[in-house]
């Protein structure tokens, strides 16, 4: 009876605005809480992109599970799925205003997580079906039932509220980083949210009520909706198969682009919105000429020639994916319009559509880094993209085409062959000369180590983490951003000399290969906080960095909750400097250098002259304003110490940003060419509830230096050349060089 009242107050809403604006909300809701909950998530899982794709797989799922239930939903009377749906409706309006005062927040607590067996990628989903689940599925049932209680009640088409609801969705996500996050603390986000989510409540409930009062619903209330002709299993098969490709090479490309071709924050958001502006294209009708169905093949031949081009051309990279996404998306959503079925089968269409979205970020999110050791779901995703092309031609694609039935049947064969061929080539590509002694991939990423001469690396990702030389003499030469004119070799050095009387302790907050422990002396300790429990075996497996510190300890967890658990317990741990080291890779963990996380190393820190050394060389991250803003905050001195990387061979270019209590430390002799940093612009302080990352992206310029059409006819030859005539071992060790100065 509330929610009919609520109902009855919207009496002079047309019907299609009150369906759309229902539609519209929900969907802006559904995609608006994901990079919310993301925050939320952060802290426990590192910050790994694969947060992200498993956070798809979740979304995708509960798309599904939301479909389901309406096609379920659908088979009973029409009076009798207005009455149920009101009672969900109703569930989900009651956890919304529950939720935040049994947590105080929208979303439980996480900290079962800590003692959690579970794999990484289970405890996302557990966590996120914990904290949204029950609001997600109802706004997930929103489009497929209400679009289908609309054809019925009014007997029009319904699949342009399709579209609107994409509409909603890009909206939510466009809005996120530029409008919501830089003007709005975490807690305020969460209050709006709600606020939104109830008013969703209201007109779900007003919908509910407008088609349980329908004359449609009125004349045939004892009776379910009469069925038109049945969906052959052919039809059924290729709506699964023409959602699943698309999902597909949403996950992949994203994964693609934020691990390997630009680490830039945001950068995720461009698939999506891609993805999305696809199917609003497609559901209003455009889209399924032949240009869409050349745009695939273009672009799915210019993605793989620029598989393996230099950082120098990540522009065009960019372009190639993200073009292949949007025209695969464009071809296959504009096919499955092309098939939508009679309103009657509303929801099994939405059914099927779902569940080959959520197979295929399934595959692209779980199976994949299971089956294969690096990134190969793209280059498959890309034959697959070009194998669907010439599998549906349509009408007018072109002369090739215009040519007798048998003759066309052979060209198909030779260019499928032509794609397997390729998609194999790469596969089976060696390193060029460089010997892969480890090649691993986990909910973390990719992870390689590789050996050319007498150095050994250790990448992850496209990002180099770390080197040793095979030399004896130079075996434990500090290398890379450690060397001995880096601000964290400062940093130790500055405090060795202020602690002769006694041995000292050291944290580092990520241990990539070890390498800071060749500053280890006798009776010192050094302790790595490490996440990842894989880079820990291969620090100690391949590299011996280890060994000349009997004092060399990994404690395995997010450093900022074990750091927070040995401070809740009491046990401080007094240490002379505290290196956080998270800041080179494809993902920003904010959470590390947030007030309340620096704060939290202050604690630990063993007197008011001791140091935490920040690592922010980063190729697309500008971190020191934020850090600066953050040190004075809390009245730190901030100084900078870059490092040109020429002091020796295995050296590389860096950036540290030291904080310490003690005024005089920046005017120590360590430190005697850096000063007091003062950023050029100011950021506000980042909080644990407020980051605004969108302001701290840098572009350099060498990611521009190519962004031209002789750049892009520069990679498909070089993709082609290499592809016909591989690389010299030369040749190879002057290209892993030039990407390893750009890489660091």
């Amino acid at each position: 009876m509330l929610f009919r009242g609520i109902g009855a107050s919207f009496p002079r809403l047309g019907a299609y605005f009150l369906y759309a604006s229902a539609i519209f909300l929900s969907a802006f809701l559904l995609f608006q809480v994901q990079p919310i909950v993301g925050k939320h998530l952060l802290p426990w899982f590192g910050g790994s992109s694969s947060v992200w794709a498993t956070s798809l797989l979740f979304f995708t799922t509960m798309l599904f599970v939301g479909y389901l239930y309406v096609y379920v939903l659908q088979k009973w009377e029409e009076a009798r799925q207005a009455r149920v749906h009101l009672y969900v409706v109703g569930v989900g309006g009651f956890v919304a205003l529950v939720s935040p005062i049994i947590w105080r927040s929208f979303y439980p607590p996480l900290d079962w997580t800590l003692a959690s067996t579970l794999a990484p990628s289970l405890e996302v989903l557990i966590s996120l079906f914990l904290s949204i689940g029950i609001p997600y599925f109802l706004l997930s049932t929103t489009g497929p039932l209400m679009q289908y209680w609309y054809g019925l009640s009014e007997k029009r088409e319904p699949y342009k509220l399709y579209a609107l609801s994409n509409i909603g969705s890009l909206l939510a996500l466009a809005t996120y980083p530029f409008l919501v996050e830089p003007h709005m603390r975490l807690a305020s986000q969460e209050a709006v949210w709600t606020a939104l989510f109830i008013l969703y409540v209201a007109l779900a409930a007003a919908v509910c009520n407008r088609f349980y009062r329908s004359e449609h619903v009125r004349s045939a209330e004892s009776t379910p909706g009469a069925d038109s002709a049945p969906i052959s299993l052919t039809k059924k098969s290729a709506w699964v198969l023409l959602a699943a490709l698309p999902s597909l090479l949403l996950v992949a490309t994203t994964t693609q682009i934020t691990q390997v071709v630009a680490p830039i924050p945001f950068l995720w958001l461009l698939p999506l919105c891609l993805y999305l502006i696809s199917f609003i294209f497609a559901f209003w009708g455009w889209g399924r000429g032949a240009l869409t169905w050349l745009g695939v093949l273009l672009f799915a031949a210019f993605a793989y020639a620029a598989l393996d081009v230099p950082h120098e051309l990540v522009v065009w990279r960019l372009i190639a994916d993200l073009g292949l996404l949007f025209f695969c998306g464009l071809f296959c959503h504009g096919a499955l319009y092309g098939m939508r079925p009679a309103v009657s089968h509303v929801p099994l269409f939405y059914l099927l559509i779902s569940f080959g979205g959520m197979l295929g970020a399934m595959f692209a999110s779980l199976v994949a880094p299971l089956i294969f050791n690096e990134l190969h779901e793209f280059p498959l995703a890309i034959a697959a993209a070009a194998l669907a092309a010439f599998a549906l031609v349509p009408a007018g694609a072109g002369p090739l085409f215009a040519i007798r039935p048998r003759m066309r049947t052979v060209i198909r064969f030779l260019i499928i062959l032509l794609i397997v061929r390729a998609a194999f080539t790469y596969l089976n590509t060696d390193d060029y000369g460089y010997e892969t002694l480890s090649a691993t991939r986990n909910f973390y990423g990719t992870a390689k180590v590789q050996q050319f001469g007498d150095l050994r690396y250790l990448m992850h990702g496209a990002t180099l983490h770390g080197t040793q030389s095979l030399d004896p003499e130079k075996e434990f030469t500090p290398a890379n951003y450690y060397s001995t004119g880096s601000g964290v070799a400062r940093a130790i050095v500055h405090e060795y000399v202020n602690h002769l009387d006694r041995t000292m302790k050291v944290a580092v907050i990520g241990l990539g290969t070890g390498n800071l422990s060749v500053y280890c002396g006798e009776g010192d300790q050094y302790v790595f906080y490490e996440i990842d429990s894989r880079v820990v075996s291969l620090a100690k497996e391949y590299f011996t960095y280890s060994t000349r510190c009997d004092g060399f300890e990994v404690r395995l967890g997010d450093a900022r909750i074990v750091l927070e658990d040995e401070r809740r317990r009491g046990e401080l741990q007094k240490f002379d400097v505290i290196a956080v080291d998270a800041f080179n890779d494809d993902t920003i963990p904010v959470h590390l250098i947030t007030k309340e996380a620096i704060q939290l190393y202050l604690d630990h820190l063993a007197g008011s002259e001791s140091i935490i050394a920040v690592h922010t060389s980063n190729r697309y991250l500008d971190l020191p304003p934020a850090i600066v803003s953050v040190a004075e905050s809390l009245g730190l001195t901030a100084f900078v110490v870059s490092a040109s990387g020429e002091e020796d061979e295995l050296a590389s270019s860096s950036e540290w940003v030291l904080l310490s209590r003690d005024p005089n430390v920046s005017t120590a002799d360590a430190f005697e060419s850096a000063l007091p940093y003062t950023p050029e612009r100011r950021i506000p302080v980042w909080t644990d509830d407020y980051a605004d990352v969108l302001s701290v992206v840098w572009i350099p310029d060498e990611a521009f230096q190519y962004s031209t059409l002789t750049g892009m006819f520069d990679a498909l030859r070089y993709r082609v050349a290499n592809w016909i005539l591989p690389e010299t071992e030369e040749e190879a060790e002057e290209e892993f060089e030039e990407t390893e100065n750009f890489t660091q």
